[in-house]
């Protein structure tokens, strides 16, 4: 009987951390020039809208810890105005750099 439990709590932990379909997964599965319909049909709901401007639209997806639940690592999934992947990062996102020219007269 003891090992019946035991077999049983083991399952049912060791389960928990399989059922998550990890970013870090996904990013293995997908390949440049995927759809979005694809994406959303390989991720189902894990991956959330970013960003969505004229011209691109981003989706990411982060990895949790299957024990503490923390989260350990972001995608992000880029694709381009006619809706095809061109992009996976992890975020590294290059800030618009201005130059403002004061001039005194």
């Amino acid at each position: 009987m003891k090992k019946i439990t035991l077999l049983f709590i083991a399952v049912v932990l060791l389960s928990c951390a399989g059922t998550y379909n990890q970013a870090s997964h996904t990013s293995s599965k997908v390949y440049i020039g995927m759809p979005i319909k694809d994406f959303k049909a390989l991720t189902k709901r894990k991956s959330k809208l970013e960003a969505m401007e004229s011209g691109y639209t981003v989706y990411r997806m982060n990895d949790y810890d299957a024990w503490s639940g923390f989260k350990t690592d972001t995608k992000f999934f880029y694709f381009d105005s006619d809706g095809k992947l061109y992009k996976v990062d992890g975020g590294e996102f290059k800030q618009q750099r201005y130059q403002i020219e004061v001039i005194d007269n």
